[in-house]
């Protein structure tokens, strides 16, 4: 008797494709091995992708088997069957389980062969990303030289970052300087800010002439990696004068609706090329009428800067004008300085602020901030803004800051001192009645523990 009939009880009743397919993710190896070889003979279209996936299967028996079928498909009158595909080879390309190697190269060799490449223009934009870097591979071996640099340029036009970087590399094999030269070019306008740096900087050590051109051009570019190596270079060659004027044009009052990136390259140019000018710059952006007013990504970087720059009422001054912007983009500027070291605000300018945007996003933000005032500060402000009005998601945001300072204090610590105490204990009478009672208890706990509160 055949060892297939011991092993093989759920053999389908019908030799057909529809039925064997669902064998394919059967349990027993016997029988995926069965319905691999009988799929193979009958090369059914819709069983190519189910194929592909047993290639890397954790049975050898049944991944030979599905090696041998798959090449069964590696035939013109099966050519339509492959971009659908395609994505299955995902798991092949990723398996660890054999060598897929050979097989890889062969279906390669088949599907890129000149007649049978233009079939897949269209599936290549769908297919997973490893596949996709695999035929850029296989394709840059089997393709002749001078069809490699238009192959390249694609790439680099693409949003694949990985792919363009593989094509950055393979720039340097192509022979003569004009083409790779132009290639260079080409990557300066990919929509990826590290191939833009990189292309940038080898086009200026390799055509200085037609880098500069560049350089003045990405010297606004919207990412920092790609400004420097630009201006670096027209440092280098004197040529940043043309750059500061078109900066300086852009963050005009008349210019600012329409300035890329609302601006923030041309005054970040400006800062490092003018740093003595960023201060007063900073201003007088943000002193515009409320008709010019600069975006909110240029008010940021506006009052980061002033506030790093500034001192003492100053830099509290831009604090405060950070925090009650009305963007949350330029909120965020006044809680990470005070999470740098910068001195926070005081409640009493604080809470104003914060509330008067009504929502908990800003709401946590204070909090954020409250937590550069002393242990006592701040839990005597928590009792307070317990008995206020909060906006929706507000009690959510003051319990979890109950909660921290409760932790906080399990490090040890001692009660103020008069009249400090007798102030946080008629606070902690008129607000523990609204916290809820886990929270209630805890806190009792503490306050009891560091002597705040007598024992009872």
């Amino acid at each position: 008797m055949n060892w297939k009939d011991w092993f093989s009880g759920d053999r389908p009743s019908e030799q057909t494709a529809e039925a064997w397919l669902p064998m394919l993710e059967a349990r027993s190896g016997h029988s995926r091995q069965e319905a691999v070889e009988a799929l193979g003979e009958l090369r059914a279209p819709a069983a190519l992708p189910g194929l592909l996936a047993r290639v890397n299967d954790w049975v050898p028996q049944v991944r030979w088997a599905a090696g041998i079928a798959v090449q069964r498909f590696l035939a013109d009158d099966r050519l339509a069957t492959w971009p659908a595909a395609l994505p299955a080879l995902a798991d092949v390309l990723r398996g660890q389980r054999a060598d897929h190697g050979p097989l890889l190269t062969t279906i390669a060799d088949f599907l890129l062969a000149p007649g049978r490449i233009e079939q897949l223009s269209d599936a290549r934009t769908r297919l997973p990303p490893v596949v996709g870097r695999w035929l850029d591979t296989a394709e840059w071996r089997i393709s002749p030289k001078a069809e490699r640099t238009a192959l390249l340029s694609a790439r680099l036009r693409g949003a694949d970052i990985v792919a363009a970087r593989w094509a950055l590399e393979r720039i340097e094999d192509l022979p003569g300087g004009l083409a790779r030269s132009a290639l260079w070019l080409t990557a300066c306008d990919s929509p990826t800010g590290p191939v833009r740096a990189h292309a940038l900087r080898r086009l200026c050590d390799t055509t200085p002439e037609l880098g500069t051109a560049t350089a003045q051009r990405l010297a606004l570019d919207p990412r920092g990696g790609v400004r420097d190596v630009a201006l670096a270079f027209l440092r280098r060659s004197s040529g940043t004068d043309l750059v500061r004027v078109t900066a300086e044009s852009q963050l005009q009052a008349q210019a600012l609706d329409h300035a890329p990136h609302s601006g923030v390259p041309a005054f970040v140019l400006l800062a490092q090329v003018d740093p003595a000018s960023t201060t007063s710059r900073a201003e007088r952006l943000l002193a515009m009428a409320d008709g010019v007013q600069p975006k909110a990504p240029l008010r940021a970087v506006a009052l980061e800067h002033l506030i790093r720059a500034s001192v003492d009422d100053r830099q509290q001054h831009w604090l405060c004008r950070a925090l009650g912007d009305t963007s949350p983009r330029v909120q965020r500027i006044a809680a990470e300085a005070v999470g740098r070291g910068a001195p926070g605000l005081s409640p009493a300018e604080l809470w104003p602020l914060v509330m008067a945007h009504g929502s908990a996003v800003a709401l946590r933000r204070g909090l954020r901030m409250s937590r550069s005032w002393g242990l006592w500060t701040q839990f005597g402000e928590l009792l307070e803004l317990a008995r206020r009005p909060l906006p929706e998601g507000g009690v959510d945001a003051l319990i979890n800051a109950f909660e921290r300072w409760e932790v906080s204090t399990r490090r040890g610590v001692s009660a103020p001192g008069e009249p400090q105490a007798a102030q946080l204990r008629d606070q902690w009478r008129m607000s523990s009645p609204v916290l809820p009672p886990a929270l209630r208890a805890s806190l009792s706990f503490a306050l009891t523990t560091c002597g705040l509160l007598p024992a009872r």
